[in-house]
C-alpha cells in the first residue's frame, strides 16, 4: 500500500510540497483506473501515551502519597476544560476525559501537571516509552 499524507487547508489538498504532488501524480499516472481511499488520521493520544501517564501519575503519588487515581480525577477537573453534558432535559457539567485529548492537549496536559505538582516528568526513553 502506498500512503500519501495532506492536510486540509481552505477546501483544498495541500501535500506539503510540490515534490509530493509530483510523486502523487506519477503514481496515478503508473496506475491507471486504479481506486483510491482518502483517511483522516485521528491524533488522539496513544495507549503508549496513556501508559506513560499513569507511571507518572504513580511517580507523584510516591512523591505526595496521594493515591494516583484521586491525582488522575484532581487533575482532569482542575486542568481540563469542563464537558457539558444533557441528561434527562438537564445539562451537567462533567470533567473532559484523557481519552478525548489529542496528542498535542495530552503533552500540554502533562505539562500543567508538572508544573503544579513540581514532579519531573520521567525521560520516557529511559522509562522504556521510547525506543531509539
Amino acid at each position: 500500500m502506498t500512503v500519501f499524507r495532506a492536510t486540509a487547508k481552505n477546501g483544498k489538498l495541500d501535500f506539503g510540497s510540490e515534490a509530493n504532488v509530483a510523486r502523487l501524480k506519477e503514481h496515478i499516472k503508473n496506475n491507471e483506473g486504479a481506486h483510491y481511499k482518502l483517511t483522516k488520521v485521528e491524533t488522539k493520544r496513544t495507549l503508549t501515551q496513556n501508559n506513560f501517564y499513569w507511571l507518572y501519575l504513580q511517580l507523584i503519588e510516591k512523591e505526595t502519597g496521594n493515591d494516583a487515581n484521586d491525582l488522575h480525577e484532581y487533575f482532569k477537573r482542575t486542568k481540563l476544560p469542563p464537558k457539558f453534558i444533557t441528561v434527562m432535559g438537564k445539562q451537567i457539567k462533567i470533567p473532559k476525559s484523557t481519552t478525548e485529548l489529542d496528542k498535542l492537549e495530552f503533552g500540554e496536559y502533562l505539562d500543567k501537571i508538572c508544573a503544579e505538582s513540581g514532579v519531573a516528568l520521567p525521560n520516557p526513553e529511559e522509562a522504556g516509552y521510547i525506543s531509539s
